[in-house]
């Protein structure tokens, strides 16, 4: 995957039921290949999250995206390896759909928002602000006349 030319999958898509694990795969990926272009993989609050959620390190992760060679087999080792409670999953499920930012997040979220999309007052999680940088989500100033 080549993070400099294509977005990763968006973090409300789901592998295994588990939200954001496809956008962390594309991400391990391009980490593998270098080519993260300005992608963070280590540090990453949506990694950070997830992998807290299924009780690996970011290494065990990308350990596992390279020896998996596929979508399937980062599934298999969740449910071989990993297995990861699923109340926790759904606390992450929950998080990727409701993650405001913190109060000492915000002040960089609303610079980051103004940079992406000036004037957009609609957009209030990390995920819409994702969403919104990537196009899967209509940028406000592109509907004004």
């Amino acid at each position: 995957m080549d993070l400099t030319k294509e977005y990763p999958r968006g973090p409300r898509e789901q592998l295994e039921g588990i939200a954001t694990l496809p956008r962390a795969v594309d991400k391990a990926r391009a980490q593998l290949a270098g080519t993260l272009g300005e992608y963070v993989y280590y540090g990453c609050r949506f990694n950070r999250k997830l992998f807290d959620t299924l009780g690996v390190t970011d290494d065990e992760f990308l350990d596992a995206v390279r020896t998996a060679g596929s979508d399937d087999g980062v599934a298999e080792w969740i449910r071989d390896y990993v297995r990861p409670e699923r109340a926790k999953v759904e606390q992450l499920n929950a998080w990727v759909e409701n993650n405001a930012p913190e109060p000492s997040e915000r002040e960089e979220f609303c610079d980051e928002l103004e940079r992406v999309d000036p004037g957009n007052d609609g957009v209030t999680t990390w995920t819409e602000l994702v969403e919104l940088e990537e196009g899967r989500i209509k940028k406000e100033s592109s509907t004004a006349t």
